[in-house]
């Protein structure tokens, strides 16, 4: 299949804009970019207002459960969890992305029959199961360890204590196909008894994590809250700081000199905030995350100043068209980071030029039009750049082209 766009504004994915330009595809390869009468020839032709790369949400889950409880992940079964899911991955496409990196839940087995055309879905690039140690983040605290530790957790978490649990647990993710690895380094918001400031993981654990991703070119995802997770998460050599709620002035230079890339979730926080007493969402939660919610947005807007490469990531986990949060409310999160400092075309570059660098050496040429470059983009009825709000309203979005197919 080959394909021809002309659009009034072509927004690329780097920071840059063209007006009155044409793309032209070839199966899943953009092969040329530039003034329309120099176009080559395509079979479909299509005209419109502005083109973008079709989006990135670099921290997500398909989880396939209804409630946002973790204990859930457990006692969901397996293929109902699936199935859920399917809705899940045609919302997140629908709104425009393509791409995801899926932080830990069903994403392996859902982007396999997606790439075979069985359902509709993003590009998923997929963690397996979360890392955690036992009693942290990614542990079940209110249910028999026993328990938990022979129940299949729908990629919540695998429990890992020590350089050679730590080592055999990457290990199982790789084998299961993961081109991700994440890891808990602090505690968090969802689990019932750790302290989102609290370190998880010693630095050798962490290190070794690292290493053994990095000898696959696979990339490894840190949730980290607390200053003391972040710390040693970069000192390990993390690709990304997810959430970074209490990251520092000192942390972010760190980072910069790193490349080290701060995936911030504030979506998940707002709904959270909005939305968990009514709810019926844990107590425990309801409290943590009231405590660090004006902190998170104050790391925000430091690392934006300081110039820190963010990637956009929702951290949607509940399943479903009634949860709290909703699969295709992604673009929601550059709206939050434009509130927060983002101008709009940076919140775009969030999206799509800096996902695929979530992924590290295996990172897919992708999020930007550009000759070469993967066939995935967006067009649009209205300019994101005069209001950044045009991505969150679907009726805006006219087609979106995956792997140069117009799937909708």
């Amino acid at each position: 299949m080959s394909l021809k766009i002309h659009a009034e504004i072509m927004i690329a994915g780097d920071g840059s804009f063209y007006e009155n330009y044409t793309l032209v595809t070839k199966e899943n390869e953009i092969i040329y970019v530039g003034p329309k009468e120099h176009a080559p020839s395509a079979i479909d032709t299509i005209e419109c207002k502005v083109l973008m790369p079709g989006m990135w949400d670099t921290h997500i889950h398909y989880s396939g459960i209804y409630r946002a409880a973790v204990e859930e992940t457990i006692f969901t079964k397996s293929s109902v969890a699936a199935l859920r899911s399917t809705w899940d991955v045609k919302e997140t496409l629908k709104a425009g992305f393509t791409s995801v990196r899926e932080v830990g839940g069903n994403g392996i087995a859902l982007n396999q029959v997606i790439q075979e055309g069985v359902i509709p879905g993003p590009r998923i690039y997929a963690a397996g199961d979360i890392l955690s140690t036992t009693g942290g983040h990614g542990d079940i605290h209110n249910i028999s360890l026993d328990f938990v530790m022979n129940m299949n957790s729908q990629g919540f978490g695998i429990l890992c204590d020590g350089v050679s649990e730590c080592l055999k647990a990457v290990r199982k993710q790789l084998r299961e196909g993961a081109e991700v690895i994440k890891y808990c380094a602090s505690g968090g918001v969802m689990s019932k008894i750790d302290h989102p400031m609290h370190q998880q993981f010693s630095i050798e654990e962490q290190r070794a994590i690292v290493e053994e991703a990095k000898r696959s070119e696979v990339a490894i995802a840190a949730h980290c809250h607390g200053e003391a997770g972040i710390r040693s998460a970069i000192e390990a050599g993390v690709t990304t700081i997810d959430h970074g709620t209490y990251l520092t002035e000192e942390l972010a230079d760190i980072m910069l000199e790193k490349g080290t890339i701060l995936v911030p979730t504030r979506y998940v926080i707002e709904k959270l905030i909005a939305n968990a007493e009514k709810m019926g969402v844990a107590d425990y939660a309801v409290k943590k995350i009231k405590a660090l919610s004006n902190q998170h947005a104050n790391a925000i807007r430091m690392a934006i100043k300081k110039g820190v490469k963010i990637a956009v990531g929702t951290d949607i986990f509940v399943s479903g068209p009634k949860g709290i949060f909703l699969h295709g409310e992604n673009a929601m999160e550059l709206q939050y980071l434009v509130e927060l400092g983002m101008t709009p075309m940076d919140a775009i570059v969030a999206a799509t030029g800096n996902g695929p660098l979530t992924l590290g050496g295996r990172a897919p040429k992708s999020g930007m039009l550009k000759v070469g470059y993967e066939a995935d983009m967006i067009t649009l009825k209205a300019n994101p750049l005069e209001d950044i709000k045009v991505l969150t309203n679907r009726s805006n979005i006219l087609n979106v082209i995956k792997q140069g197919d117009i799937v909708l």
